[in-house]
Order: C-alpha cells, then structure tokens, then sequence
C-alpha cells in the first residue's frame, strides 16, 4: 500500500461525506498505485454505515467509546500498513492538488512529515506551520487570520505541523511509536514534531494550495486543549527553537 488515509470521525456524518469525496479528487490526481481510506469512528451516537459515505471507498474502523484524537489516529494507522500515511480531520477539504504537492515536497526535499496550507472560510490563513514563542505562547499558528493571498507561496520547513492534514512517511511513524496518547485533545501533533527533530527528521509545509479547514467543528469548547497544554509544557518547555513573536 502506497498510502492510508487515517480520517477520525465523530458524527457530523454529512461533513465526512464532503470531506471523504473531496479526499478522491485529491487522490486521484496523485497517480499512486495501491491507496486506502480508513474512517475511524470515533464513539459516534449513530454508527457509520458504508452507504452514509458513499460514493467513496473507504474501511471503517469503529470504537464504541469515544477515544482520544491520538488514540484514534494510531488504531487507524494499524489497520493496514503503508508507505506513508495522511492523517486528514473530518472538517477538511484538500485542495484537489494538495497530496501531488505534498508527495512532490517527499521526493525533492528528503522529508519525513509534511503539512499543508489551510484556510478558513474567509480565505484566511488557519495553518501554515507552526512556530514558537519564548513566553507562555508557546506554539501558535504562523500567520494565522492574514489573508491567505498576501502570505508567500514558498515551501517552508517549520518545527511542527498541525496533523488536521499531516502526512508521515511509515518508518517515521513507527520508530516514533505514533501519536502520544497521553495528550487528551491538542498538541499531540506538535509533541509528535518534536519528537520527530530529535531523531533529526525534516518536515515542511506545502504552501501553494488552499485547503479548507472549518477548525474544531467537533469540538467547540472553549478550555478544550487545557489539559494537553500543560503536558505539553511539562514536557517541552525550553527544549524547543525559539522562532519569536511575528507581532515583535
């Protein structure tokens, strides 16, 4: 298998359906051999059914409680080996050439993770890497709210990528033992880059196309990442290259 696409998801049934078929357009200009799509339901009230999803072609992996997003993603990548995997939100739509540009960065930049450029839906930046801040700060969203057409379409290679659109070369993945699930919601992502450098792994983000991301549509609540961002803090702090404050 050249390429699992992991997909958690937890309800919002009819965003899966659009984010899961706009998902085809993008793999089918990619040209690979052999690809699956995985949806890990994630404890969702209703089960998914294969004809809720449809057309698209996909396994479904269902977990009757509700899991952690890193424990998601990680019983997703067992489900079958591959080359490499993308890790893709249920509340994303690729840009039709969003993975050939991501494959494209692999093969010519000798990477192990690549992100992509996200937007929001006023065509504002939602991620485009992510730096970080010598304060409480921490890690934050490059650009983050400037208009989309004004932020320079160079690749870049940042510390971290947000896993919402995260592809990872399977040796990667595996020798880092995948997401740490003792992250309850955020910043498992960042943790993963991290880690990732440590074992002198590049990673850079794709920044030619749009992707939309609708952001946190699960999950609205407003202390959601508390948790994960004390761990990450215990874990992390000094520890990490200091990019500064864009706004300094």
């Amino acid at each position: 298998m050249e390429l699992s696409v992991i997909v958690p998801s937890w309800g919002l049934t009819a965003l899966l359906r659009s984010c899961l078929l706009q998902l085809e357009h993008a793999l089918a200009r990619t040209q690979l051999g052999k690809t699956c799509v995985v949806v890990v339901d994630n404890g969702s009230a209703i089960p998914y059914l294969a004809d809720d999803l449809a057309p698209a072609q996909v396994r479904i992996v269902r977990l009757d409680l509700r899991h952690s997003f890193s424990a998601a993603c990680n019983r997703g990548a067992r489900e079958i080996a591959a080359t490499r995997y993308l890790f893709l939100n249920n509340d994303v739509l690729l840009h039709p050439d969003a993975l050939v540009e991501m494959l494209g960065i692999f093969r010519d930049h000798k990477v192990g993770i690549c992100g992509t450029r996200l937007v929001l839906p006023d065509d504002t930046i939602q991620h485009c890497g992510v730096r970080f801040d010598a304060g409480e700060r921490g890690p934050y969203h490059q650009d983050h709210g400037r208009r989309s057409a004004i932020v320079s379409r160079a690749t870049t290679f940042p510390q971290a990528v947000t896993a919402a659109a995260m592809m990872i070369d399977h040796a990667v993945f595996n020798a880092l033992d995948g997401f740490d699930e003792t992250f309850p919601f955020g910043y498992e992502d960042v943790d993963l880059c991290l880690r990732a450098r440590q074992l002198g792994i590049r990673i850079a983000c794709g920044q030619r196309r749009d992707s939309l991301h609708l952001e946190s549509t699960s999950d609205r609540r407003p202390d959601r990442h508390k948790a994960s961002r004390k761990l990450f803090f215990e874990r992390w702090r000094g520890r990490y290259t200091i990019d500064g404050d864009e706004s300094g």
